[in-house]
């Protein structure tokens, strides 16, 4: 029995190349469409912006210190996830 979640995808043809990516160079305010005051401000708060949030990595020290994390119930459904979505 073979169960399609989404039968209106494309199947896949065995033709898998990889893309290719441009340089990463920064991008110009004419390249995006935004006025340079904006492009300037936008790239300033991500220079600004904590790459390291305290709170969630207390939260994921918590979880990993927990014998039952992740639950069996949760083993369980993600393993059924994966058996599903094996490929023969």
């Amino acid at each position: 029995m073979e169960i399609n979640f989404n039968p209106g995808r494309v199947s896949d043809t065995g033709t898998n190349q990889p893309i290719a990516r441009g340089s990463s160079t920064p991008s110009t305010p004419e390249a995006t469409g935004l006025p340079h005051e904006r492009t300037q401000a936008l790239e300033q708060s991500l220079r600004d912006a904590s790459q390291v949030r305290p709170e969630v990595v207390e939260r994921a020290k918590a979880l990993v210190s927990d014998a039952q994390y992740p639950s069996d119930k949760d083993l369980d459904r993600i393993s059924t996830l994966m058996a599903l979505h094996l490929k023969p």
